[in-house]
């Protein structure tokens, strides 16, 4: 468990969400106001069609000055942008195009390329220089968790999770257990660099995976979430009642 963390539980899905929300807008909001801009990471899942409307709704939206907000993504399925399995298509759909966002300041995964890795080289470029540009720290890493423990395209003992290159900020994830099996991801490392890294959780099904992530000890190989430990930041846990209904803590 990492020391830098909060756990918060609430008693419904809906109020977590809106919390949550809530939440990564002071956030947003902090680092425009400290530093001139932020720098977010987005996941996809069921933060598309629970967090991200209110993020693009009144009244967040009209709180965040969005002219200074760049945009990652935490990982990707490698599908083509038009396709419903992509992450930055639902994305889109329920909240970039629905905030002043221009096209230069968002950076999906460029799935077009025939060869992931050559991807993988160009996203890493990438976010190396937003990086740069940003004092060296994504501002907050929205990340979300998978009834197997899985957060981005991470997935518990995958044999990509010992073969990451020392430095690698992104990783082709082949053979995923979850479909569609050719993915990329955000690495451990990159994800490390946030200020913020918020988990968001809900559900029943997610209870054994929340309570072995936040156990006193464990096996990063087996629960994923235990490889993020911001190296100047904090981890931020939001929960429903639901999911913590086994967290012992």
């Amino acid at each position: 468990m990492n020391e830098q963390q909060s756990i918060r539980v609430y008693e419904h899905a809906d109020e977590l969400y809106r919390m949550a929300a809530t939440f990564v807008a002071e956030q947003i909001r902090s680092a425009i106001d400290n530093r001139g801009q932020a720098l977010i990471a987005l996941s996809g899942g069921s933060l598309t069609s629970r967090l991200y409307p209110l993020l693009a709704n009144a009244p967040l939206r009209e709180q965040i000055d969005w002219s200074r907000v760049s945009i990652v993504f935490a990982d990707e399925r490698y599908v083509p942008f038009d396709d419903s399995e992509n992450n930055y298509r639902a994305t889109r759909q329920t909240f970039l195009d629905h905030v002043p966002v221009h096209a230069d300041q968002v950076f999906p995964v460029p799935t077009y390329y025939r060869d992931p890795q050559q991807a993988a080289t160009i996203y890493q470029q990438q976010l190396t220089a937003l990086l740069t540009a940003h004092g060296g720290q994504i501002d907050v890493a929205l990340l979300g968790m998978g009834p197997d423990g899985h957060t981005a395209s991470l997935f518990p003992r995958h044999p990509v999770l010992t073969a990451i290159p020392a430095g690698a900020l992104t990783v082709v994830v082949a053979d995923a257990p979850k479909p569609p099996p050719l993915r990329l991801s955000l690495t451990p490392a990159a994800l490390n660099t946030a200020r913020a890294v918020v988990f968001v959780v809900s559900g029943a099904d997610k209870a054994a995976a929340v309570a072995a992530a936040l156990a006193d000890t464990g096996d990063a190989m087996a629960q994923p979430t235990r490889l993020i430990n911001p190296v100047a930041g904090t981890v931020y846990w939001m929960l429903d009642r639901a999911a913590a209904e086994r967290v012992t803590q």
